[in-house]
Order: C-alpha cells, then structure tokens, then sequence
C-alpha cells in the first residue's frame, strides 16, 4: 500500500469528530469575535461541544446556535437547563431579541424552546430538529439517571450542542458522557481506546498520566491515561470540543475581558 493511501486509512480510523452540519448564512451582530467563531464552527460540526469560562457568554452563543438551526432546519430547538435557569434563557432571549418560549409539559412550538432537565422525559426528541444542554455537566456522572434521559433523548439527532464550564470536574473520564452524548465514541470506546485500567494496582507506571489532578485518583476508579496515548486522546477530544478560559486561547484579544486589579479592604467589626 502506498504511504499516502495508508495515512489515509489511519485518518479515517482516527474517529476524529467530522463536520455534519452547515455554514450559517447570517449570525447576530451580538455576538463577540470569538463568540462567533465558537457558533460557526460548532454548527459546521453539527454536534459540538463548548467548555468556555464563566462569563464568556455562553447563553448568548446557546441562543444564536439555536436561532441559526431553526432557521436552517425549519424546524424547532429545545435548549435544556438546570432548574430556573430556563427563566435567565428566557430573558437573555428577550435582551438580544431572539424569542424563547418555556415549555414545561412536553409541547414543542415554533421556534425556540427551553425547558428543566428534570421535565426532559415529557418531550418527544422527533419533535426537534436539535437540542442544547446547557451545564451540561449535568450528565457528567455515567451511572447517573439525568445522563441516561439525556443522551437517549438525543440520540438520533442530527444537531446538538453542549455547554459549560466545568466539563469534566473530577476526572478526565467524564469526557467520555460528554463525548457519548455528542455520538462520537461512547465511554466504554473511549476508555479502552485512551486509558489503562489500574484498579489493583499500587504504584504509578513511570510515564503514565493518572486522570485528574489527584495522583491517588486510581484508588477509586482504577483508570490512567496511557502515557502513548495523551496527545491522541487531546487530539481526539478537540476534535468535537473546545475549551477555553478567555478569548485569546483561540486567538483572540482579551481587553474587553479583562478584570481589573482585585482591591481588598480590611473592616474591623
């Protein structure tokens, strides 16, 4: 075989996230720089995940994404929220004039609608042409019945999009609900593919990478990252995700994020 037809074979085994979406004609002037380069490519993807910082706008990027899939489709978004955040969603829509409309009885209308994860199970997921999970963290836990309702409800949809900030908040195999949810490699894939199970094991392997920030974090799970296996795991996970803390991780000016100098006042009481 040819070296150019087998790197094209490994290309195609990698299982890297591919665009199955559209290029938006038109997104709202709202938006920031870098704000609308996350919407852009998240809809050229289709199934996307955003892992930006609080006070990134995550909500106004939410809004824009479902406006643009309706208006392409046709046909409605369902935008899903912790409890009581679907009233913010709401009024966000109301602030950037794109209308939202809550539903809490599993009635789908025109146009956008938000609802509470813990009413999810009313909706039929055909009424939809796609759905957004905001803190969508929510599903972190494998085991967990929000996950579950989830990523059943989204499963046969074409468009779909997660956001939050805090994506995997314990260990790095939480990527892999996300990772289920978006329909790229489910989490059982994703752990034999990328980590080692080190369950009975008492001493680190010299090159290993264990998942998370806690070196002891095998005496609960028993999972480490290969050590061969990092920059393809990375690789993998940008490939449908990205994260950020401030807009010059992509490329992008940081002034008007900027806080300015923390000032600390002493009161004696």
């Amino acid at each position: 075989m040819p070296a150019s037809d087998y790197a094209a074979f490994l290309e195609r085994k990698a299982q890297l996230g591919t665009d199955d979406g559209f290029t938006p004609d038109t997104l709202p002037d709202f938006l920031f720089d870098f704000q609308r380069a996350l919407v852009e490519w998240s809809l050229r993807g289709g199934r996307r995940a955003i892992f930006a910082d609080c006070g990134l706008g995550k909500t106004p990027m939410q809004l824009a994404w479902a406006d643009a899939v309706t208006r392409h489709a046709n046909r409605p978004v369902l935008i899903v929220t912790p409890l009581a955040v679907s009233h913010q969603t709401v009024r966000e829509g109301a602030k950037f004039g794109i209308e939202v409309r809550r539903s809490d009885d599993g009635t789908i209308r025109p146009g956008i609608n938000v609802t509470n994860y813990e009413r999810l199970h009313l909706f039929n997921p055909a009424d939809v042409a796609g759905t957004v999970c905001d803190e969508s963290s929510a599903i972190k836990a494998f085991h967990g019945v929000r996950r579950e309702v989830v990523t059943t409800f989204m499963l046969k949809q074409q468009y779909r999009l997660l956001a939050t900030a805090t994506a995997a908040p314990n260990d790095w195999i939480e990527l892999g609900t996300s990772s289920e949810a978006l329909g790229e490699l489910d989490r059982t894939d994703m752990l034999g593919r990328f980590f080692k199970n080190e369950e009975n094991a008492g001493t680190m392997v010299s090159g290993a990478k264990w998942v998370g920030q806690n070196p002891d974090a095998y005496k609960e799970n028993g999972w480490r990252l290969k050590g061969h296996a990092e920059v393809p795991f990375w690789r993998w996970v940008a490939s449908w995700a990205r994260a950020m803390r401030r807009p010059s991780d992509l490329g992008f000016d940081d002034a008007r994020f900027a806080l300015p100098p923390l000032v600390l006042r002493d009161h004696l009481v």
